[in-house]
């Protein structure tokens, strides 16, 4: 069983986009680096997820932010927004219209979006689909269907 958020639960998202690789050919290659930030009362998860081409090429666990490559994009929120969004995941197979990315960041309220500039945040919005693909497979890989989401 794998928790979330924990550096096994993206590495396991990772193995599911790479040995898909429909899932981004159909819509294109990626190229960028994102900061999974995780925010709790008194502390934060950071894990660094890394795109190139039609595969996620690495995932680490960031001490902090200020750790991370430069130019990464950073998408944070509290974890009750991360779990809710990774519950209906599981549940459902794939986001519903409520869960997205595009949805949870559009007000940037939970999820919300930070960069270095503008170019750097416009990554995030250009491969959205890319990343909401990858977030999806928690719920269409065996392993991850079974993810139990604590702290």
């Amino acid at each position: 069983m794998t928790w979330f958020p924990s550096k096994e639960f993206f590495e396991e998202l990772r193995a599911h986009v790479n040995a898909n690789p429909d899932l981004f050919r159909r819509l294109g290659t990626v190229d960028m680096t994102l900061v999974v930030k995780i925010d709790y009362d008194d502390s934060s998860d950071c894990y660094e997820i890394t795109f190139s081409g039609y595969r996620c090429t690495g995932v680490r666990q960031l001490a902090s932010v200020a750790n991370a490559a430069k130019g990464a994009v950073i998408l944070s929120g509290p974890y009750s927004g991360w779990r809710e969004m990774i519950d209906n995941i599981v549940a459902n197979g794939h986001a519903d219209l409520e869960h997205t990315l595009n949805t949870l960041t559009l007000l940037d309220t939970p999820l919300h979006i930070e960069a270095d500039n503008q170019l750097d945040a416009d990554l995030f919005y250009r491969y959205q689909q890319n990343l909401q693909e990858f977030f999806d497979g928690a719920g269409r890989s065996e392993s991850t269907a079974e993810m139990s989401t604590v702290h």
